[in-house]
Order: structure tokens, then C-alpha cells, then sequence
């Protein structure tokens, strides 16, 4: 105790600006406000990754020394273990107290249940900003640092900015010594994330995150007006395809502050009041320090009015949808915030969040494509593999995102670094996810189902066939083989394109019956199959687009919503019965006719694992003659 009290009482210029950083996070937590019922506050107050946890708890114990608003406080926070883990037991006793409390906790590692259920408020603490430097030195040595100078300081590792900069020392010797050693040969310093530019698999994301960087950097020279920026946008994809690491590599590269929430967050906080408060501050946040990117994952959390209707929580979503309406429609006040909301499921959003003016701009992040696993090889498994060894990574990826080579990376080099040498090949295949091989009859299955899809689709000229493959093994999740077509998804739609596409997405299915004799459970295993997608697009075609044999129209918004309508509605499902066996008849003809071509892709798929599209496309020609 006695060492505590004596680190609390020395005053740095690090603590100084900690202290600062932790102040504008902790009036975000509602900290200064006087509390009114008497009850005390908790409020956690997680710290950037890779900071110093006791120089964090020591700027605390001088914000709080100093601010006689937050005297009443109590600093908490968990002891660090040498070996990486974490020891939260002081804070939980501590949670026992009659005080209010300040919990410093690193961001590195997850908040344990009962802090998170004890805690008023959970606030990021941002990184010391210019003013927080100046204000700090003002503070410490009474010297007045101008905010071009701070701003250039900070160019530089703030460890280095603290040594070089001593009372009484000149700025202007303080950025000659920081400019010096920058010109020394001295390791690079490690970001928490790469800028966009590094990032591959992101497709128009990645492409539209770049020009959003020029544009606010147009926009703080005063060339361009913040209203013909992009300013929202809903990113979607499968779990684990990085859509939070977007959003922290576009806010790098935009020289702009993350700040990072979701809907869970937001309800976390309590009832209803205080989940709006909770929405509000994280706005509100993002306008303070502007420019920024306001990240809300598990965006379909929020709801649709729509589904909610006759529920018995419909006037709580009501108002929460509304609510978040009023705050992105604010565009005039959230002038330097663009807000990206994150999704694995865009068809859940309420259509009134996706209006010109708010998250108006849509864009899925896809699964990597073979050339982009090959450069997450590269990147996460190091450059000492072989390019043959490359290739087979790559084969056994299919279906993996890059969250996935992110884990594989870190167990594959634990096992490495347990042997005091590089990543092997054997390393990255022994840390993917449990997987099964697919051999033997099961193989021969899938390869005709694959092959199917895939002459049906080329002969009916829907998209562009790029590759099938069967691999060798799947791992938990991956598809057992995969036909992938390029479709352009924004063209017109006209209604034989439609049947066109249910006729392909029923191949498998026909292939399997016409050449195996029966039919198994591939095309219909579970949601998202190619039975699901067909009967989803005849519906869509029956009931909303005036392409089935009825004109009327019913205004249903998500899959689930047309499963249930034909559940409901027998007439209308015999009708799209009746057109799905039509296009399963187009396909069965099909596949007769081109049964030679079928079974020899197959026989490729059962030896090789794949074959790319102009080989499929020339197999076809051949036995067409």
C-alpha cells in the first residue's frame, strides 16, 4: 500500500496525458454527473491495447486526486499475471464496497461476467490526442506547446515523445531529438491493425474505404463539403470475415478515431432509458472527436418494425429503431462521423435504416477466393513456405475467412515457437479446424452434384463459371464442394433469367437423379441449400416481383417471412411448386443431354480437387460435337 501511495503521488507528463484521456472517457461514462438516487456508480474504463496497465492506474489516482467531481471514486483495477493472463478477484471484492468505482482495465482481454453486469458504463479510452499533450505539458512544466508541434510529436511512439521530453526543455529541441532518432536504423513499430490498403479480401469494400480516405482528406483541406461524402454504410458477411477489422484498417487509413460499439452493448447498459443514453453517448462520442468511424456491430440486433408488430415488445423496438433513426438523420450535426453498421444478416434491418441519407450503401464482404487464401498464407504463416505448400493451404481453406487463418496463425506459431523454429507446413495443417475426409463414394457424390450445377449453369449463360471443386476435406462449416459462378447481382432482372437461375440452383439435385439413380440430401440439408434458395427466388418471383402466375403483390421482407407466407398460403405454394418442377425438368433435360460432360468433370474433381471454368467450358464443346 505504502508504494501505491507513493506512485500516486509522482506526477509525470505520461500520467499527466493519461489522466487527460481518461477524463473525456470518463465524463463519456457519465462519471461527472451528480447522482441523484444516492446509489454508487461503476464504470469501466478499458484502457488502448498494449498500454501500460499501472501507468493507466496511476494517471487515475491523479485524475481522480485532482477533480473534485470524481473524488468520491474508488480506482480499481485487475493484476496482470507474467504469463499474459489476467486475475480480476480485487476488483470483484471491490465491487462489494459502498463507493463508486473506476475500473482500469486493459482492452486486450474480455470483460468477466460479473464486472460486465456490475458496470453503469463500459467506455473505450481513446488515444492522447494533440490537446491532451499540450494541456498536459501546460500542466507539468507550465510550458506552452502549440498543436502543429503536438500533432508532430505524436508522429513518434509516445514512449519516445515522454523520454525526450523533459521541464524546461525547449519544443523545438524535443522534436530535433525525436526527428534524430527516427533517422537511426531502429525496429518498426507494430500497429495494432493494418492500414486498408494492406488488407485483401474485401472486394468494392475495400475499394470504397480508399476513396472515403481521399474524401476526408479533401474534406479537412476544406475542398470538399462533408455533405457529398459517403457517410453510412452496411457492411455485411459470414462470421469472421473481418468486418470489424474494416473498420479499424479504413479508420487508420483515414486518420480518423474508431469508436467501436454494437446493439448488444447498447442494451447491456439496462431498461430502455438507459439504453438510448447509451446510443446517444456513442454518438456523441464520434462527434466529439471528429473526424471518426462509428462502428454498430450485430447491426440486425436493432430490429424491423415490421416483425415486431403485435409482439409484446413492439413499443420498446419502436421507439429503439426510431430513436437511432433521429440520431443518423442528424447529418448536420454528425458532420466528420461516418456510421457503419455490421451485419451477418442485412435482410433483418428495418428498410427505413437503409434510405438515402443513412446507411444507404450496401456492401457484402465475401469469403476469400483461392489467390487471396494464398496471401493470408503469407501473412499469417510467414514466407518461409513453399509455393507447392502455399497452393495445398489454399485447397484446404476453402470456405475459411480471415478471422479463421488469424487463430490458425497464432496456434500455428505456438506450436513453432514450443520448438524454437519457423512455421512448417505441418504446423498450419495440424492448427486448422477439425476436419473429415471426403473420399470414395461420397466423393463421386458430390463431384456429380458439383458438375451438374456447373454444366447446367454454363449452358443456360448464367454469370460466368469460374471454378468447381470437391476438396480433399472439409473442415467445420466449409461446403463439401462448391460451384462458384460470377453473377452480376445489380443488372436488370427479367423473368427468364430468373427461372434460368432456379433451373441451375435444381442441378445438383437433377444430376444426382439422372446419373446416380437417386437422390441424396445435399440439395436440401439445411437453410441456405439449393432447395431453399430456389423455393425463396419462386416465391419472390410468385408473390413480389409480378413474374409467377399471379400479378398480386405482398410486401415480404426477409426469408423467414416468405417461408412462413407459404406455409400459410397453399394455393400460392402449389403455384410455386408447380414452377420449381418445371425448372427441375429443364435441368433433368439438360443433364441427360450432357451427361458425357458431367461425368468427366467429375472424374477431374474425384482425382484433382478442382477445375477451373474454361476447362469445364471446353469439356462441354468437346462432347457437345
Amino acid at each position: 500500500m505504502e508504494n501505491f501511495s507513493k506512485r500516486r503521488r509522482t506526477v509525470t507528463l505520461e500520467r499527466m496525458a493519461y489522466a487527460l484521456t481518461l477524463k473525456s472517457a470518463a465524463r463519456l461514462g457519465g462519471a461527472f454527473k451528480t447522482n441523484e438516487i444516492g446509489r454508487h456508480i461503476v464504470i469501466v474504463l478499458r484502457i488502448p491495447s498494449g498500454s501500460v496497465l499501472d501507468e493507466y492506474v496511476a494517471a487515475a489516482s491523479l485524475l481522480t486526486s485532482t477533480n473534485e467531481s470524481l473524488s468520491s471514486f474508488e480506482i480499481s483495477s485487475p493484476k496482470l499475471g507474467t504469463k499474459g493472463g489476467i486475475d480480476g478477484e480485487l476488483v470483484s471484492g471491490q465491487l462489494k464496497s459502498r463507493r463508486s468505482i473506476l475500473i482500469i482495465w486493459p482492452s486486450e482481454h474480455g470483460l468477466p461476467r460479473e464486472i460486465d453486469l456490475a458496470a453503469d458504463r463500459v467506455v473505450d479510452v481513446g488515444a492522447v490526442r494533440p490537446f491532451h499533450l499540450a494541456a498536459a505539458a501546460k500542466e507539468f512544466s507550465g510550458q506552452n506547446v502549440d498543436m502543429a508541434d503536438a500533432r508532430k510529436m505524436l508522429e513518434h511512439p509516445l514512449a519516445e515523445v515522454f523520454a525526450a521530453f523533459r521541464a524546461g526543455r525547449p519544443v523545438s529541441d524535443v522534436l530535433a531529438r525525436l526527428a534524430a532518432l527516427k533517422t537511426d536504423t531502429q525496429p518498426p513499430v507494430v500497429e495494432t491493425s493494418p492500414p486498408l490498403d494492406h488488407l485483401v479480401g474485401y472486394g468494392d469494400a475495400k475499394t470504397w474505404g480508399l476513396s472515403l480516405a481521399r474524401d476526408i482528406a479533401a474534406w479537412r483541406d476544406g475542398k470538399l463539403a462533408w455533405s457529398d461524402l459517403d457517410r453510412g454504410l452496411l457492411l455485411s458477411g459470414a462470421p469472421g470475415t473481418g468486418k470489424t477489422m474494416f473498420a479499424s484498417a479504413l479508420a487508420r487509413s483515414c486518420g480518423a478515431h474508431l469508436v467501436a460499439t454494437s446493439v448488444a452493448r447498447w442494451q447491456a447498459a439496462g431498461h430502455l432509458d438507459d439504453t438510448l443514453k447509451a446510443m446517444r453517448r456513442s454518438f456523441d462520442e464520434a462527434k466529439a472527436q471528429k473526424p471518426s468511424i462509428l462502428l454498430v456491430d450485430e447491426f440486425d440486433g436493432i430490429g424491423d418494425r415490421d416483425k415486431v408488430v403485435g409482439t409484446e415488445h413492439e413499443t420498446y423496438w419502436r421507439q429503439v429503431i426510431n430513436f437511432l433513426l433521429e440520431l443518423i438523420d442528424g447529418h448536420d450535426r454528425l458532420e466528420g462521423v461516418v456510421v457503419i453498421g455490421a451485419t451477418n444478416h442485412p435482410e433483418a434491418i428495418d428498410a427505413a435504416l437503409l434510405r438515402p441519407g443513412r446507411l444507404d450503401r450496401h456492401i457484402r464482404i465475401p469469403l476469400p477466393d483461392a489467390e487471396e487464401r494464398k496471401h493470408l498464407s503469407r501473412t499469417y504463416f510467414g514466407t518461409q513456405l513453399s509455393d507447392r505448400e502455399v497452393d495445398a493451404i489454399a485447397a484446404a481453406t476453402v470456405g475459411l475467412t480471415g478471422a479463421h487463418f488469424q487463430t490458425v496463425g497464432r496456434d500455428a506459431k505456438r506450436l513453432a515457437r514450443a520448438e524454437g523454429r519457423a512455421v512448417s507446413y505441418a504446423d498450419v495443417m495440424s492448427a486448422l479446424p477439425p476436419a473429415r475426409k471426403i473420399t470414395g463414394g461420397e466423393r463421386r457424390t458430390i463431384a456429380i452434384h458439383e458438375a451438374g450445377h456447373a454444366v447446367v449453369g454454363v449452358r443456360l449463360g448464367v454469370g460466368l463459371l469460374d471454378t468447381v471443386a470437391v476438396p480433399w476435406e472439409a473442415h467445420a462449416g466449409q461446403p463439401l464442394g462448391f460451384a462458384h459462378f460470377e453473377i452480376e447481382e445489380d443488372q436488370l432482372r427479367e423473368r427468364q433469367g430468373c427461372l434460368d437461375q432456379i433451373a441451375l440452383l435444381l442441378a445438383g439435385r437433377a444430376a444426382e437423379e439422372v446419373i446416380l439413380g437417386t437422390a441424396f440430401d445435399g440439395a436440401g440439408d439445411a437453410e441456405g441449400c439449393d432447395l431453399h434458395m430456389a423455393s425463396d427466388l419462386a416465391t419472390r418471383m410468385e408473390v413480389q416481383l409480378g413474374m409467377g402466375e399471379g400479378l398480386g403483390y405482398f410486401n415480404l421482407k426477409s426469408v423467414e417471412q416468405r417461408d412462413r407466407f407459404r406455409r400459410n398460403n397453399p394455393d400460392v405454394a402449389a403455384r410455386i411448386e408447380r414452377g420449381l418442377s418445371r425448372e427441375m425438368e429443364r435441368s433433368r433435360e439438360i443433364v441427360t443431354r450432357f451427361r458425357d460432360a458431367i461425368e468427366r468433370i467429375a472424374d477431374v474433381l474425384v482425382e484433382k480437387a478442382i477445375i477451373e471454368g474454361d476447362e469445364v467450358r471446353a469439356i462441354i464443346r468437346e462432347t457437345s460435337r
